[in-house]
Parts: structure tokens; C-alpha cells; sequence
């Protein structure tokens, strides 16, 4: 099956020609005229934010051109469940994802391995159907490389024992040339969310913001999982893809590599509104 995009046109721009302008607008931002992809077969884990282009496209696209220093060409995208449809970790294991510049096939070999090493992860594709978040990173992908393939996994369920669940069943099933990618932005403030722990001026509003958000980014580069996950219990934290992150920090101590903070921003540098904020940090492991 091909699974049509649901983000084109909102996300990002529909028109295949003005997306490419968009992501190659983003490289120069970050000191890129022109993008060289060295491949690799190496094991390379990140974290990288999945809204709309408009707010988190920079610091995205900073992932991706470190990303290109030592690329595979197999990645596994870990994202959150925003919908709540479908099981508990739904990992769609055949078919194609259609974006603007093309399609992008499911690793089923890949997919398959990773199935076996876990009944807890269920094959499925009613959780990917109106999914955004594993959706648009594969622009990004697709830009740098056209021999990709990939495996996209959807947490439902995002609590420790799924998040090692996970990592375990990836692990067991990979010795190198694979990506794995967990697509999250961090906290979500504001009414719209239901989350205004801190009330003030904007400035007291995006200081304790991007305090917090900073130190969610040490903990992730740190590989501190109980960290994380005590920080995210203990304020509640609208940090909307904590299990797909926690499951590079597992991969991440598991394959000895090393993390990154490459970018961080929030929406207020776009909207200057501090009525609905969303921080978006990115990681990369080597």
C-alpha cells in the first residue's frame, strides 16, 4: 500500500519545486551553500522536532546536515502517537510513504526483524494513517539521499518499560547502517495545551521556557532515561515524544555513542506570542 501524505500543504509546501527551495533555504541558514552526503554504515541516533516547517524547519534541518557527515541509508523513525489509534507501538512493516519529491519504501526485512524480536510491538498502519510526526522528517531524508528506505514505528504507549521494550527489539535487530531517528518537540505552554505552569511577562514566560527546555536537552545528550523520565513526571511536562526519545538514549549507551545538541529555538522567534508556545530542540548520538 502507499501511504498518501497527510502534512503536505500544511506542514510543509505541497508544490515538490517550493518545498525543495524551503529545505534548501534552511541548509543556508545553517552555513550550507551546497550539501555533500558522505555515506556511511556506521549506527547514527538524533532527536529532531516534527512541526511545521515555518517554526522548527532550522533547527531540523541542523540535524541533517550533520546527518549528511555520515549518512545510511536505512533509518528507523520512532514518533509519538498523537491520535491514539491503533496499538501500543505500531510499526508498519511493508508498503511506501508518498511525500511531495517522491516515495519512500517501508524496510519490510527491517520492519520484520525488529517484529520478531518482541510481541509487545504490533504490526499496524491505522496508527500512521493521520500521523504528522514521522512524516515530516522524510523530506528532509529524501533530499539528501534518493536510496532510502525506512521503518516507521508510532509509541501509543510511551512509559520506561515501552521505551526499553522498544530499544531492545531495535537493537537485537541491526548491526550497522541504520539510522534511528525520534521525532519530538518539547513543551507544549500554553492555555491551547492545558499547560501554563508559569505565569508572567513574556520574558519570565520564554526564560522558564527555554530553561527547562535546555535542561530536557542535557538529559537527552547525557543519556539520563530516569532523568527524563522523573523531569517529564514531575512537571508534567508537555514534551510530546519523551518515549521515541528515550529509545535513542537507550540505543544511544547501548551502541557507545556520543550526543550532541545542535539547535534549540521555540515558536515565539516566529509567532511573538507567548499565549501558545512549542520548543524544538535536536540531537544527534555518534
Amino acid at each position: 500500500m502507499i501511504r498518501k501524505s497527510v502534512a503536505a500543504g500544511g506542514f510543509y509546501p505541497y508544490d515538490p519545486t517550493l518545498l525543495k527551495r524551503e529545505l534548501t533555504s534552511f541548509f543556508e541558514i545553517n552555513g550550507s551553500q551546497d550539501i555533500s552526503v558522505n555515506r556511511s554504515d556506521d549506527i547514527v541516533c538524533g532527536v529532531c522536532p516534527h512541526a511545521g516547517y515555518t517554526y522548527s524547519g532550522k533547527t531540523a534541518s541542523r540535524f541533517y546536515k550533520e546527518l549528511a557527515d555520515a549518512m545510511p541509508n536505512r533509518f528507523i523513525l520512532v514518533g509519538p502517537n498523537h491520535y491514539g489509534l491503533g496499538p501500543k507501538v505500531a510499526v508498519m512493516d511493508e508498503g511506501s510513504w508518498e511525500t511531495p519529491l517522491g516515495q519512500m519504501p517501508v524496510d519490510t526485512e527491517l520492519a520484520s526483524a525488529i517484529l520478531d524480536e518482541s510481541d509487545y510491538l504490533s504490526p499496524d498502519e491505522r496508527a500512521h494513517r493521520q500521523e504528522h510526526s514521522i512524516e515530516v522528517q522524510l523530506p528532509f531524508l529524501q533530499y539528501l539521499r534518493d536510496d532510502i528506505s525506512f521503518v516507521p514505528i508510532s509509541m501509543n504507549t510511551q512509559d520506561l518499560d515501552s521505551a526499553i521494550e522498544v530499544a531492545q527489539a531495535i537493537k537485537n535487530s541491526v548491526e550497522g547502517n541504520v539510522g534511528v531517528i525520534a521525532s519530538s518537540d518539547l513543551v507544549h505552554y500554553g492555555a491551547s495545551f492545558g499547560y501554563k505552569p508559569v505565569r508572567g511577562s513574556d520574558s519570565e514566560i520564554l526564560e522558564w521556557i527555554e530553561r527547562n527546555d535546555r535542561q530536557v536537552l542535557t538529559m537527552i545528550v547525557e543519556k539520563d532515561v530516569d532523568g527524563l523520565y522523573d523531569f517529564i513526571s514531575g512537571l508534567n511536562y508537555t514534551m510530546c515524544g519523551y518515549g521515541p526519545s528515550a529509545v535513542t538514549m537507550i540505543l544511544a549507551s547501548n551502541f557507545g555513542l556520543d550526543g550532541t545538541v545542535l539547535d534549540y529555538t521555540n515558536s515565539y522567534s516566529h509567532s511573538k506570542n507567548t499565549d501558545l508556545v512549542v520548543g524544538y530542540g535536536s540531537v544527534i548520538f555518534r
